[in-house]
């Protein structure tokens, strides 16, 4: 899905819920999946119409040193992916914060991204905690392209 797109576009309530969650589990690092349900025009997308994250869904980070990496509890995975599917959800992306680094990817971060072309890569830095960092990416032939956020 978000590799024919340059933009994504989030409500203003899962952005401010993406935020939230991040900060509550300072200093681990937060990791979940973005999901929508809609598809709404979007008149300077080649496709006509793109999806709009309306749901945030925290999933436990179930690495042995959450304040350097993240890994899904892969119990809450599969519950989240199954009422994603129950509530009629599109998987959009992946999310996790940087507790305190800049919003880019790190190496683990590379090494780490599953091989799935449609799902767009988001990191949280909490660097500034009070001006939170958001930056969605795309992978493409290996390297992570910066994505322009739209809060819609």
């Amino acid at each position: 899905m978000t590799e024919r797109y340059s933009k994504m576009f989030m409500t203003k309530e899962a952005y401010d819920r993406l935020i939230r969650l991040c900060k509550d589990a300072f200093p681990a690092e937060a990791c979940g999946v973005l999901a929508c349900g809609m598809a709404e025009e979007v008149d300077d997308d080649p496709s006509g119409a793109a999806c709009v994250i309306d749901a945030v869904i925290p999933i436990r980070n179930a690495h042995d040193r959450p304040d350097r990496s993240f890994s899904f509890d892969p119990a809450e995975w599969t519950a989240a992916y199954y009422d994603m599917q129950i509530n009629r959800q599109n998987l959009v992306g992946l999310f996790h914060s940087h507790p305190r680094s800049e919003a880019v990817p790190s190496i683990s971060d590379a090494e780490g991204f599953l091989p799935a072309f449609a799902l767009s890569y988001w990191i949280v830095s909490l660097q500034n905690k009070e001006a939170p960092h958001v930056q969605p990416y795309r992978r493409s032939q290996g390297a992570f392209i910066p994505l322009e956020l739209v809060i819609a």
